[in-house]
């Protein structure tokens, strides 16, 4: 016999969905911005080629994919092993999930400052780095090394890039963004792995 989801379907996803759509529009309209705006693709408003915002666009999804592959893992207790591991999920998905809205939506820029965006960096690193160093030393640790590595690198050259470098400020976005992509890629990698290898622990042995 199968079993209706239409009910957990309606109150889990539905709902929440249509609180969203009826949020975005009321803060719109009390902000001034038209519907037509809100509800339009951002490139076909402001008429922009299609390679416009391209790997910024890219970067969004490989956030998303990395939040939503720890978060859904986490969550429906894909991962085995220790409670500790489950944790891991939660606190690095959640992270990628902020990175993805700040990308988006410019947080850090528009809003809150970039020594803010500094400060988090450091906070969720160290947080992930120290009190969860049990999963990263046995899973795919030096990916991790890897993603932190070159997304700090990303950092430190958007802090230093005016009056320090010696070309051009489009030659430093270059390199800044550069290192943020891959650094993005090697991000949701290391959660592929992770998931991928603690989902299969089934075992005492593999739980140790």
């Amino acid at each position: 016999m199968t079993v209706s989801t239409i009910r957990s379907t309606a109150l889990r996803t539905l709902l929440p969905a249509v609180v969203v759509y009826a949020v975005a529009l009321l803060w719109s309209n009390a902000e001034g911005i038209s519907a037509k705006l809100v509800l339009r693709d951002l490139a076909q408003s402001c008429d922009a080629p299609l390679g416009q915002g391209f790997l910024s666009s890219v970067g969004y999804l490989l956030w998303m994919a990395a939040a939503a592959i720890a978060l859904f893992a986490a969550a429906t207790r894909q991962i085995q092993g220790p409670a500790a591991y489950r944790q891991f999920a939660y606190c690095g998905g959640g992270f990628s999930l902020w990175l993805c809205l700040d990308d988006m939506f410019l947080v850090h820029d528009r809003y809150l400052g970039e020594a803010f965006l500094y400060i988090t960096y450091a906070f969720f690193t160290g947080l992930l780095l120290f009190k969860f160093r049990g999963p990263l030393q046995r899973f795919a640790g030096d990916t991790f090394l890897m993603s932190v590595v070159l997304l700090g690198a990303s950092v430190l050259t958007d802090a230093l890039q005016e009056g320090f470098f010696p070309f051009s400020y489009e030659t430093a976005q270059v390199v800044e963004e550069g290192f943020k992509f891959l650094g993005i890629a090697a991000w949701l990698a290391f959660w592929c792995h992770y998931v991928s290898a603690t989902s299969r622990l089934d075992s005492p042995i593999d739980q140790r």
